[in-house]
């Protein structure tokens, strides 16, 4: 029988009233500390993925726990952090997930045998852990974009991910960028700051999972808006733990018309006066801030005498590392691939360490993922019941075998090619040819998923299903009229951020680009040297007449700066056709013509000259 579970939190909890004269002195004389020298914030871009010290790529295994230096980020900065005294020392275990994109089950490698079960995975050791004894509590966060990402989540509008968070007792959740891509007061939040109602098969419920987001305003009034807290109180271990949260200014990555209700007023100066607002206020035994945006300028930027640790997202990075100033920072990667985790230690005089830091990858071995009696005792049988359930629901719908592939589809990028930006705009291609298009733009980022060919196997079935993973978002594909000249504007806003579009079927194009690769991309400049079409058109760079007929999504179409703004599409965008139901089509007519065959081109369409 399912469980329902609800987080259990206090607002505005009470403190000892003797206390507070000394608490207020102790902890309110210092100043704020300046910013740390740490790399300049870096974004999710067009999907892009930038390390740090002690930080992976969301690429691969991990194959290892992160682990830093054994010292607590107190002895790091020389200095040890007090808050009130409440009884006997408390141990509690923060875990946090994020960038969970709908990942109850990954199915990337198309056969039923070898789906991972992964967010059961993750949900059997946090229930491990709060049966361990080793630890007096657990706190279960999430740092954001939950849904948006796999046909489990998207065709059941979320429900099953929130029936999985419910099920496993999540204290709080960040609100992330994606969580705008639907309807963000819907699915996203409910009117009362928590993660709205959901019912699948016969799970139903309404979680009372806070939703945190501290700078989040209606742009009319000007006003919070009421679907998300600042922060919440929450109660472990006889402590009273401040979880507050804060999202970046992320609408570049938002539909603009999904953003535009909404105001992002946040800076890192501003949270840091807000958490002491509410340090000041509820008087914690421990703050954690909880971040959809990485979490090392998070950190670097908050005072050490106010924030104990911080948790990060957005980037889809691994990050387990104490900042300059003594804050341990945390980031759990994506796609439920791991989580991080540290200790939180409260002892008996008040003072608060942060131990153990660490990033636990569950992908390493991933036949431990696989439904089979080896693995039931480390797969949570909720889990494995919504996740079944969720399958359930869409399976009839896709899993229909479209063609079969003999050349992986994969949306990491390399020597100017991603094969999966290469299929998914030739689909585009395909899918509006009979406006005569020549060129098609994708962003990157919105490459959800990777298509591989089984080990000892030469091809691989695609089915509607695996469509909708690698293309979940459900964007309109426009068309539209080009110059020359607004060719290589395009290409040149590609390159600095994929989010205008870097995936390219139709042309070739040089470039040069001024600093290295190691750099952020949108500190670089480029020239684009030449354009030529797949036919041999050589495209004049400079002129404004001729033009050229491209399609895109409407998410690149309509972001601040792009080449199409200002322009009308050719058919209208409310007539358009959807993504991934066009490539569908698009497949099922390969497939055909070519006795269930579906090409992969693997050719390089950007060629950097040095």
């Amino acid at each position: 029988m399912r469980r329902k579970f609800s987080s259990n939190f206090f607002e505005n909890a009470l403190v000892v009233i003797g206390m507070l004269c000394m608490v207020l002195f102790l902890r309110y004389s210092d100043n704020v500390s300046p910013e740390g020298s740490h790399s300049p914030r870096t974004s999710e871009v067009a999907g892009e993925e930038k390390t740090r010290p002690f930080s992976g790529s969301s690429e691969g295994s991990v194959g290892e726990e992160k682990t830093p230096p054994s010292s607590s980020p107190a002895e790091a900065a020389g200095e040890e952090k007090t808050h009130p005294s409440s009884g006997s020392a408390a141990k509690i275990l923060v875990i946090e997930t994020t960038d969970i994109h709908g990942y109850l089950v990954d199915i990337s490698w198309g056969d039923p045998d070898r789906f991972q079960y992964r967010l059961a995975r993750i949900a059997q050791d946090v229930e491990d852990a709060r049966a361990s004894g080793e630890y007096d509590d657990v706190l279960l966060l999430d740092g954001g974009d939950i849904y948006q990402g796999t046909p489990v989540s998207n065709m059941t509008q979320g429900a099953s991910m929130r029936a999985a968070l419910d099920a496993m007792d999540y204290d709080a959740v960040a609100l992330g960028n994606h969580e705008f891509d639907w309807d963000v007061t819907a699915y996203g939040a409910d009117e009362d700051a928590t993660l709205p109602p959901y019912e699948i098969g016969e799970f139903k419920g309404d979680p009372d999972i806070p939703v945190l987001a501290c700078d989040l305003y209606d742009a009319g009034s000007g006003k919070r808006v009421s679907f998300t807290k600042d922060y919440v109180m929450l109660e472990k271990a006889g402590r009273q733990i401040a979880v507050i949260g804060y999202i970046p200014n992320y609408r570049g990555s938002i539909m603009r018309e999904k953003i535009t209700p909404y105001a992002i007023k946040g800076s890192l100066e501003k949270l840091d006066a807000r958490v002491r607002e509410i340090n000041e206020k509820e008087q914690p035994d421990a703050t954690v801030v909880l971040a959809h945006e990485e979490p090392w300028p998070v950190a670097d930027a908050m005072d050490p005498e106010q924030v104990d640790l911080v948790l990060g997202g957005h980037s889809h990075q691994i990050a387990a590392d104490v900042a300059d100033n003594g804050i341990p920072y945390l980031q759990g990667r994506c796609y439920s691939q791991g989580y991080a985790s540290a200790v939180l230690v409260i002892d008996s005089e008040g003072n608060v360490s942060v131990e153990d830091i660490k990033y636990t990858d569950i992908t390493e071995d991933r036949e431990a993922l696989y439904d089979n009696e080896e693995n039931a005792e480390h797969l949570d049988d909720t889990i494995m019941d919504i996740s079944y359930t969720a399958w359930s629901a869409v399976w009839e719908d896709m899993s229909e075998v479209l063609g079969y592939i003999d050349t992986p589809v994969l949306s990491k990028y390399e020597q100017g090619t991603s094969s999966g930006g290469n299929w998914i705009t030739g689909l585009m291609l395909r899918a509006t040819r009979s406006w005569g298009t020549q060129i098609a733009f994708y962003n990157a980022g919105g490459i959800r998923s990777n298509f591989k060919i089984p080990r000892g196997e030469t091809k691989r079935p695609i089915t509607i299903y695996d469509v909708y993973t690698i293309a979940p978002f459900g964007n309109t594909l426009l068309v539209y009229d080009l110059t020359g000249k607004e060719l290589a504007q395009q290409l040149v806003n590609g390159l600095k951020n994929g989010n205008y579009g870097d995936q390219i079927t139709g042309l070739t194009f040089t470039y040069t680009a001024t600093g290295d690769d190691n750099m952020d991309r949108r500190d670089r400049e480029y020239t684009i040297l030449s354009i030529t079409l797949d036919d041999g058109t050589e495209v004049d760079l400079t002129d404004k007449k001729k033009t050229y007929r491209v399609c895109t999504t409407d998410y690149s179409a309509t972001l601040y700066g792009s080449v199409f703004a200002g322009k009308e599409p050719l058919y209208p965008a409310s007539e358009a056709p959807v993504d991934h139901e066009a490539f569908v089509e698009a497949l099922r007519e390969e497939a055909t013509e070519n006795d269930g065959y579906i090409t992969v081109d693997t050719r390089p369409r950007a060629i950097e000259t040095r």
